[in-house]
Parts: structure tokens; sequence; C-alpha cells
């Protein structure tokens, strides 16, 4: 990503990374980005944040390194590019629909690992008094896993609910 950004857009990378960055280990955490949003005076929850870093962690670490860091960055700026103040396409209605399709994802995302597995499915299913084989469940997955990696990412829920 750093070849989309000028040298001075990196050089500001760096220093927010490094802000962000508070006990200088290379990389954030989400305690570490918790507090920088607090400071800003957004309200959040520390799984909000390790989601948040979930969704850029290429190396599954946990923690968001400064590669990573940049490719958030390039994201934020193409959406900015694309839906320009007053222009965006998504009404309030579309943010708070996506805003609780995101919560029931993550409250269906017992291990927080960023993806509904067969195991969690087994157990909601057995706490909703129904019981379902292993099998069952691996076919009812892969109706949904565009990826094919066995499990269910919050694209594929979003895409399954929207569908409903």
């Amino acid at each position: 990503m750093a070849e989309y950004f000028s040298d001075k857009q990196l050089s500001q990378f760096r220093e927010l990374f490094e802000s962000f960055d508070k006990n200088g280990d290379g990389d954030i955490s989400a305690d570490e980005l918790k507090c920088v949003l607090k400071s800003l005076g957004e309200k959040v929850k520390t799984r909000y944040c390790k989601n948040m870093i979930k969704m850029y962690d290429k190396n599954r670490t946990k923690r968001m390194e400064f590669k990573e860091f940049l490719d958030m960055m390039a994201n934020v700026f193409q959406y900015h590019l694309s839906h320009p103040e007053g222009q965006s396409n998504t009404n309030a209605a579309d943010v708070a629909t996506n805003k609780r399709l995101e919560e029931l994802f993550d409250s269906l995302d017992v291990d927080e690992s960023g993806f509904i597995d067969a195991e969690e499915i087994i157990k909601l299913t057995e706490k909703l008094g129904e019981k379902m084989s292993l099998e069952e469940v691996k076919e009812l997955i892969s109706q949904v896993d565009k990826d094919g990696d066995g499990r269910v990412n919050k694209d594929e829920f979003k895409r399954l609910m929207a569908s409903k």
C-alpha cells in the first residue's frame, strides 16, 4: 500500500501510527486503539477494537503493524473518495441495519475469531433445543461460505441475512 501514498503522507501516517503505539513496540493493540479512540471522544468497547484490528491483521498476531495500518488508511481514503460528503448512497436505515447485523454476528462469534464455525453453530442449536450433526452444520455452512474456508465470515453472514 505504501506505493499509493506520497512520502509526505507516509511520514504523517508513521507519526500517527507511532502516536497510537503507546508502548513503542512497533504495533497497535486493541487496548492502544481503544485509548486513542477514547481520547477522540469515541466510546467503544475493546471487542470493537479487536474486530477492527482483525479486519487488517493479515498475519493473525491480533495486533496491527504499520503495513496493516497503511492498508486501513488506504481503505479510509478510498471510502472518502467514493463517498464525498453529502453524496453517500447509504441512508440511516442501511447504517442501522448493518450495525444490527454486525452486532448479531459478534454475538454468534463466541470465540471472537471473526468467523462463525461449525462448533459455534452446534452449540447455538443445542441452546435452542435442536441437535444438528457436524455433517448437517458443514452442509449449512457450505451454502453460505463463498471463500471455501469452512467458516462464515462477517460479509458472508451479512449477505445471507440480506437475502432473507
